[in-house]
C-alpha cells in the first residue's frame, strides 16, 4: 500500500515543483509585473537645474541636457510604437529631482520598469557605454539590461563595457534608484562626457540610439 501511494505522491510532488519553477520563472518575465493591467514604463533623466554631472572637457557640455535629451526622445519613440506602454517621466525639463523622489514618482506610478540614463565621466581616456543593475536582483532585471545594450551596440558605441551591479565604487552597494525602486530596473551610463568619441557618438547616433532603448524596453514588456 505505501509502495503504491509512493507511485502517486512523487510524480504529483514532481508536477507540483515543476509548476512552482514555472510561476517563478514566469513571474520575473511577466510584462505587467505591477499586476495591474497596464503596461508601464518610468523614465529617469539624470541630474538636472543646479546638478549638472559630469562636464565635457571644454566645459560646454552638460550631462544633464544630454540625459533630457535622450529621455524625452525615449519617450517620443517608445509613444509612437508602442502607444500600449504609459510612459512616467521623473523630469521633463531642467529640475532637479531628488533620488528618493525619482523613486518615489515610480513607485506611486506603479511602474512595471524603471530605465535611467546618465552619462559616464572619468580622468583618464575610458569610453564605452555600460549598464548597472541591482547586485542580486531578479533576473528581469538583467533581460531589460541586456535587450537595451544589444540594441546600443548595433546602433554602433565605442566600447562594450558590460552589465554590472553594484556601483562603480562598490559592487555590494547599489546605486540609489537601483536599490530603491520596487520593480525591475535599470541604470545605463551612455558613454563619457570626457570623450570626444564617445560626444561624437552620441550626437550621430542619438536617435538610434533612442531607438534602441524604446525597443529594448517594449521587448521586456510586450511578449507576443
Amino acid at each position: 500500500m505505501e509502495r503504491k501511494w509512493s507511485k502517486f505522491i512523487i510524480p504529483c510532488v514532481c508536477a507540483l515543483a515543476v509548476l512552482a519553477a514555472g510561476i517563478i520563472f514566469n513571474h520575473l518575465r511577466v510584462p505587467d509585473y505591477r499586476n495591474d493591467g497596464i503596461l508601464r514604463v518610468c523614465l529617469d533623466a539624470g541630474h538636472g537645474a543646479d546638478d549638472p554631472g559630469a562636464v565635457s572637457p571644454d566645459g560646454t557640455r552638460l550631462e544633464k541636457d544630454d540625459c533630457l535629451a535622450m529621455i524625452i526622445a525615449v519617450r517620443d519613440r517608445l509613444a509612437a510604437s508602442y502607444p500600449e506602454i504609459e510612459i512616467v517621466l521623473t523630469r521633463s525639463d531642467d529640475t532637479f529631482i531628488e533620488l528618493d523622489d525619482r523613486c518615489d514618482i515610480a513607485n506611486k506610478a506603479r511602474a512595471d520598469l524603471f530605465v535611467s540614463v546618465h552619462r559616464n565621466s572619468a580622468s583618464g581616456s575610458a569610453s564605452g557605454v555600460e549598464i548597472w543593475v541591482p547586485s542580486g536582483g531578479p533576473r528581469a532585471d538583467k533581460q531589460l539590461a541586456e535587450g537595451i545594450l544589444k540594441g546600443l551596440i548595433n546602433a554602433g558605441i565605442s566600447e562594450d563595457r558590460g552589465i554590472r551591479s553594484g556601483t562603480s565604487g562598490n559592487p555590494s552597494s547599489d546605486y540609489y534608484v537601483n536599490r530603491h525602486t520596487k520593480m525591475p530596473s535599470c541604470l545605463i551610463e551612455l558613454g563619457f562626457m570626457t570623450s570626444d568619441t564617445d560626444n561624437q557618438l552620441f550626437d550621430s547616433n542619438f536617435d538610434a540610439y533612442a531607438q534602441a532603448i524604446a525597443d529594448g524596453i517594449a521587448a521586456a514588456l510586450i511578449t507576443e
